[in-house]
């Protein structure tokens, strides 16, 4: 009899109840299956619901689509108990999995390091179609392809009884043989383990598997012993280090004692209180007939004891410290002895009041290189800047004037004038010009504005710079040299001051009181 409900799912009142999918089925797996105990899924009483998970309620006019679960299909205002009674097995065991730990050995040849790994996985076991999935945690430079392990399916058990693996299956500290892999279960989460004591079957103890070459030599990470010696004197050595103390840098910094000493010329000994270190320098004169060679000996920590030892391999006792210095002693330095002879003040008053001893002044000064003053300084041609002609007398290579920074930026002002020339000329004496006056270098310019036919170029007149003013003793023009009504001279030319405008006049009142 033909039935006249359509094919389709949820519409035939014969179908069954827990049938998960109703995709078709190959002939060559049908085949497969006829062998197979296809035994009906087992439930069991889970030890606690799984919470149901609300999606988001943006983005969408019904959220209820952004849900893959049952829990979300649920008719509304219903009872539950009663749903529960109807339910299929794979709608209760929904989101219910058994994880367990495990290893197996696997053998390793041609390799010095290990004979076998120790392969590390995590069975998944879901309950709600008896299916199981592995996965195998990965470990940085194995060399094995890691990840997923196993897909997620159903697994015949191995002793030929043509049944699928069970939950009763698995215990700890217990074999269980997947596909030919031989697993040993060594610990289970707790969720696994309120499931198996839910069915009377307690797992036992977790333990802890043994681990391979490989883990112990490649996994450990190694962790180095810091060679601080090593590391201050690399430190040093590139220009930066640390001070060991920081509070005896910060009271004696720049504070030098200088002592003057005797091997086979005279010396000077400076001894930095900041980090302890010392420097000697030659004392060079004028036809000495020696090589004015400026360092003796460069700054450094001078130990007591002259030794080869590893580079950096020092120790803070063993240098030489300011009560070491004494007047009169021979001091030994790489094994070459200098005779103490005297010291500065400065020294002397550190001895008296941290030793309470009178160290004796003396000892030859360095004699300071007379600056020679026969310099001419030639007279300006008026081709570009001053101060950078003036840099080519003071040095062989010059080097570009410094611009006083915060002049510059505190003073972004610009005075303005209006002026005319002083002269008798009947060409010029109707000319006009607009003289700016920059206030952040002191530099003037000058501009001469458009008159029609009057047959001289307008535009620029003089380029911006600084000009001297010859009215007074040829110094650089400052604010008090542009008063209006006076008569000014700028580069050979002079001019009459007729008016400024009004932010220049409110300047001047502001400043010029």
């Amino acid at each position: 009899m033909a039935s006249a409900f359509p094919k389709l799912p949820g519409f035939v009142p014969t179908q069954e109840l827990d049938k998960p999918n109703f995709r078709k089925v190959s002939a060559v797996k049908q085949e497969q299956n006829r062998e197979i105990k296809q035994l009906p899924n087992k439930e069991y009483p889970v030890p606690r619901k799984q919470p149901i998970q609300v999606p988001s309620q943006t983005g969408m006019f019904n959220p209820d689509y952004l849900s893959t679960t049952h829990a979300m299909h649920l008719p509304k205002n219903s009872n539950n108990d009663s749903e529960e009674l109807y339910q299929p097995s794979w709608v209760k065991m929904d989101r219910h999995v058994l994880r367990f730990s495990g290893f197996f050995k696997e053998a390793v040849v041609e390799s010095a390091l290990e004979n076998y790994r120790i392969r590390k996985l995590t069975i998944f076991y879901y309950l709600e179609d008896h299916s199981i999935s592995i996965t195998e945690p990965k470990q940085e430079n194995s060399g094995v392809p890691q990840g997923a392990f196993l897909k997620r399916q159903k697994v015949l058990r191995a002793d030929g009884s043509k049944t699928f693996i069970i939950p009763e299956d698995f215990r700890i500290n217990q074999d269980i043989e997947i596909f030919g892999k031989t697993i040993r279960l060594y610990d289970c989460d707790q969720y696994t383990r309120e499931f198996y004591e839910g069915i009377g079957q307690p797992q036992e103890q977790s333990f802890t598997p043994q681990s391979d070459q490989f883990e112990t030599k490649t996994m450990t990470k190694y962790i180095p012993q810091k060679d601080t010696v090593m590391k201050d004197y690399l430190e040093h050595k590139l220009g930066g280090g640390k001070v060991t103390s920081q509070k005896q840098f910060l009271e004696n910094d720049r504070k030098v004692l200088k002592f003057y000493v005797f091997s086979d010329i005279e010396y000077v000994l400076h001894y930095y209180l900041a980090d302890d270190t010392i420097e000697i320098k030659e004392i060079n004169s004028a036809n000495s007939g020696r090589v004015p060679f400026p360092m003796m000996l460069r700054r450094q920590k001078l130990p007591r004891k002259f030794s080869l030892n590893q580079p950096g391999q020092t120790y803070a006792e063993d240098f030489i410290r300011p009560q070491d210095i004494q007047f009169g002693q021979p001091l030994i330095i790489y094994n070459r002895k200098f005779t103490i002879q005297g010291c500065d003040p400065f020294t002397r008053h550190y001895y008296q009041e941290k030793f309470d001893v009178d160290f004796p002044l003396g000892g030859q000064e360095e004699q300071q290189i007379e600056q020679r003053s026969n310099i001419i300084i030639p007279p300006h041609n008026g081709i570009g800047d001053e101060q950078d002609s003036l840099g080519y007398i003071y040095r062989l290579q010059p080097k570009p004037p410094k611009k006083d920074f915060f002049k510059w930026v505190d003073n972004q002002v610009n005075l303005r004038f209006l002026a005319m020339f002083n002269t008798t000329k009947p060409e010029d004496k109707d000319r006009v010009f607009v003289i700016t006056y920059f206030l952040n270098d002191d530099s003037l310019l000058i501009y001469e504005p458009t008159v029609r036919n009057s047959g001289i170029p307008d535009g620029k007149f003089l380029e911006k710079r600084k000009y001297k003013n010859a009215y007074n003793n040829n110094e650089f023009f400052s604010p008090k040299d542009l008063i209006v009504g006076n008569e000014v001279m700028i580069n050979g030319w002079k001019f009459q001051l007729l008016d400024c405008d009004e932010f220049t006049k409110k300047w001047y009142a502001d400043n010029f009181k």
